[in-house]
């Protein structure tokens, strides 16, 4: 039977259905058209304080959203309606399915597809937070794709819209556990940053397939979030350290929403998001093993290389553009001994120089499809579906450069707990010290190596279908001579 709502809205069949509510699809019958309806469902049991605050919430959502109803990326609210004492929103009818939905019926997307996803979500937030909008509740239930290619951004429940007064918390609407970001739930005041991790936490979900946090009940998941680093990604490529920079407790060392856009971007166009650049303000996030920061630049690392996170380092260098790189032989600003009494490494070293084309074929056993070139890390891309990556990082001193190979080292060896059959060598020796592993995951290998030479780290990493373990002590040997090549005279 056809309930009639307002006298406006013919609610015919339900579209979905939530803890807060119900989506109607509705007719509005003075424009003939198709529309949504969400009911807000007010428990029985609230009392009449309680009641007032879910309605004025209610109300708040139709206000945040009115005022972006031109955005391509945001669900339009046409109209708010009180019936039968609740509020009642009416929006634009979405033919589509919401992310988390697409998840568990088509299995996780692509990197590339949820960069693409995140990419449109980010731009919803930046309109919104340009217009003091903050969303609070970013979660893969509230991303939907459209079939015409939309990607929408839904349910500003919870949203705070500034000049609006601040309501009381009663417990109700207040964010979905694993999607609240870290400074909300300590209590802290939260701003664009907050909507930042929480689409961190969303693209997270839609890559791998399964949430980042995780625990039998609300408050224990609440308090992973507190307290713990979600799993390395699995499937997310290069996607991995954008969600990483995205999901930083800290909101101060979370990377700007400008920058996870550009990142994004870049993922979606099947580019790898570097960005040399270093910033002031904020300080470099916290890794997992599978990406790194240095000095706040985001650099795709070598899958399980964390160690190329900096221990103990002072601010990098400026670096120039890949398309205008110093020459290999430009003198140091300031030079210094090793223990060897050579000189230490200036900043003329480029990790797209050590390697001839050749010598990067062997290392994949396939040949080159595609590179992404930067100064301080290169990356392969073979034919046969490898993957190798060269790293080259310096610091200042010789006792910086100690300490950064020993983290490393430490960061690799706590690989056990997770790959018990990876294995470790020592040999053959290149540089000063060195060490590799290996391991191997769904048919795939996972070969790294790290060597220091004097006061540069050169990380390797292959991943393939053969062990790649030989092709890298070949490549490292190699790296090694170019390097003593183009060391300064003393």
């Amino acid at each position: 039977m056809t309930m009639m709502l307002a006298g406006r809205y013919s609610l015919m069949s339900q579209l979905g259905q939530g803890g807060m509510g119900t989506v109607w699809l509705a007719v509005d019958e003075l424009l003939r058209q198709q529309v949504a309806v969400k009911e807000v469902r007010l428990p029985a049991d609230l009392d009449e304080a309680s009641r007032a605050e879910l309605t004025e919430r209610t109300l708040r959502e139709a206000r945040a959203a009115a005022r972006l109803r031109s955005h391509p990326s945001i669900v339009t609210v046409h109209d708010v309606v009180m019936d039968s004492g609740r509020p009642w929103i009416v929006m634009e009818l979405v033919n589509g399915r919401s992310l988390d939905r697409i998840v568990r019926e088509d299995g996780p997307l692509p990197p590339a597809q949820a960069a693409w996803v995140g990419r449109h979500v980010l731009d919803a937030l930046a309109a919104a937070h340009s217009m003091g909008v903050l969303h609070r509740d970013v979660k893969p239930g509230n991303v939907l794709l459209t079939q015409d290619g939309r990607v929408l951004l839904t349910d500003f429940g919870i949203a705070t819209v500034a000049g609006d007064a601040a309501l009381t918390q009663t417990g109700l609407l207040n964010g979905s556990p694993g999607y609240i970001a870290p400074e909300r739930l300590r209590g802290e005041a939260d701003g664009p940053e907050a909507d930042l991790w929480s689409l961190g936490a969303t693209l997270y979900t839609a890559v791998e397939g399964r949430t980042a946090y995780t625990g039998p009940n609300s408050a224990a998941v609440m308090a992973a979030v507190l307290l713990h680093e979600p799993a390395p990604p699995q499937r997310a490529g290069s996607l991995t350290p954008v969600l990483a920079a995205m999901l930083a407790k800290d909101p101060q060392q979370r990377c700007a929403p400008a920058q996870a856009a550009a990142w994004l971007q870049a993922v979606a166009q099947g580019d790898v998001p570097v960005d040399t650049r270093p910033t002031s303000r904020r300080r470099p996030a916290p890794t997992w093993r599978r990406f790194a920061v240095v000095g706040g630049a985001l650099v795709l690392a070598l899958s399980l290389t964390a160690g190329a996170v900096i221990w103990g380092m002072t601010r990098p260098e400026k670096s120039t553009s890949a398309e205008q790189p110093r020459s290999t032989t430009s003198p140091p600003k300031s030079v210094s001994s090793s223990p060897a009494g050579k000189p230490l490494f200036g900043t003329g070293l480029h990790s797209c120089k050590v390697l001839t084309a050749a010598q990067v074929r062997t290392l994949l056993g396939a040949t080159l499809q595609r590179d992404n070139r930067d100064r301080k890390i290169c990356q392969y891309f073979g034919a046969n579906g490898s993957y190798a990556a060269v790293s080259l990082f310096r610091v200042p001193t010789l006792k910086g450069a100690k300490a950064n190979f020993v983290g490393i080292k430490q960061t690799f060896q706590d690989l056990r707990d997770e790959h018990p059959d990876i294995a470790f060598t020592r040999t053959p020796v290149v540089g000063e010290e060195s060490f590799a592993s290996v391991y191997r995951t769904d048919g795939t290998y996972m070969a790294s190596m790290v060597f220091r030479m004097s006061n540069v780290t050169a990380t390797f990493y292959y991943n393939g279908p053969r062990p790649g373990t030989k092709a890298i002590g070949r490549a490292a040997a190699s790296v090694a001579a170019a390097m003593e090549a183009a060391r300064p005279a003393g």
